[in-house]
């Protein structure tokens, strides 16, 4: 592994406040698994659409599991970031708006998503089923399932490289200079609806119920941050399995043949049975995309952050009505 590159850090003080509030926090996160079971049901009760959204062991697990991931990005991004740049930078602050946006979409209309397409799926679509994948053991089912909907992930995300119209809303998740934590929710709300169309009906069509479907979506929700974090790792044997911090920080890279190469979403041997993975393992590239006219996170002000959004998500409407 390369030498870790120094980055700035803060005063010791300064430090060892941000540690002691980020244990608060880890505390507040643990409150979920001490609650009895009837404020879980009273929450449901409350809100009916989180109980499309939300498993049970969801609600109770996340908020601690989500706590431990960023603990653990910001411990190895301190050791090995992959560049310069604080935690909490101004990108992460920008990508941070687009987690919220991202999370509020899919506390409204995941679930309902979920089940809707079960449903539709069931009444109108049964025949697709592959034939005699519903008497097989659910584990394999779901085993099946995964497979096939990271590679349709693969397939999709080729695809919205290679045809100019998708492109422009998928270069906005492309934009971001400073790889971060974040920067996995920073997709376009059209661009997003394709890919989990996609995986969403593979699932399906495998014979999956709606929890199973929710289940690995949390999952793809999840692992994604890990490796969009500015961190030097590449997992050694089990970067031929797994897609790697190092491996999606070339798919980022800002010289185009970087673009096109590198599209696995979870599993790193789709790229390799394809030959569109990029071989040398070693190498972090500076990332972003070419257009000087896309609008960076560099408005001022606490409104800054809401308008360069609002400026992200107008851009591929602006870059379609340029294609040829």
């Amino acid at each position: 592994m390369s030498a870790p590159v120094p980055v700035a850090t803060p005063a010791i003080g300064q430090l060892r406040s941000l540690w002691l509030a980020w244990i608060v926090v880890g505390g507040i996160c643990l409150v979920p698994l001490l609650l009895p079971d009837r404020a879980l049901s009273s929450l449901f009760a409350w809100l009916p659409l989180l109980s499309h959204h939300v498993l049970p062991e969801k609600a109770l697990y996340s908020p601690f599991a989500y706590w431990l991931l960023f603990t653990l990005v910001w411990w190895v991004q301190s050791r090995w970031p992959a560049a310069a740049s604080p935690f909490f930078s101004r990108a992460l602050r920008q990508d941070l708006f687009w987690y919220l946006a991202s999370m509020g979409l899919r506390l409204l209309f995941l679930g309902v998503w979920a089940q809707a397409l079960v449903a539709f799926y069931s009444a109108h679509l049964g025949f697709l089923t592959l034939p005699g994948v519903a008497h097989w053991h659910p584990l394999a089912q779901f085993a099946l399932g995964v497979l096939l909907a990271d590679f349709a992930r693969w397939l999709s995300h080729l695809i919205r490289h290679k045809v100019p119209l998708f492109w422009a809303f998928h270069a906005v998740h492309h934009s971001q200079r400073n790889l971060n934590l974040f920067t996995d929710a920073r997709v376009h709300p059209l661009d997003r609806m394709v890919s989990s169309l996609i995986t969403s009906l593979v699932l399906v069509l495998t014979g999956n119920n709606a929890p199973a479907i929710i289940l690995w979506m949390v999952f793809e929700t999840v692992y994604p941050k890990f490796y969009h974090a500015n961190t030097r790792l590449d997992f050694g044997p089990l970067r031929f399995l797994l897609v790697t911090p190092q491996s999606h920080r070339v798919h980022h890279g800002i010289e185009r043949r970087y673009h096109d190469c590198n599209f696995g979403f979870i599993f790193s041997f789709w790229d390799r049975l394809f030959g569109t993975q990029f071989r040398d393992h070693r190498v972090y590239p500076a990332t972003g995309i070419p257009d000087t006219r896309f609008p960076l996170e560099d408005r001022e002000g606490h409104s800054g952050p809401l308008k360069t959004l609002c400026s992200q998500l107008i851009y591929p409407f602006f870059l379609w009505r340029r294609l040829p």
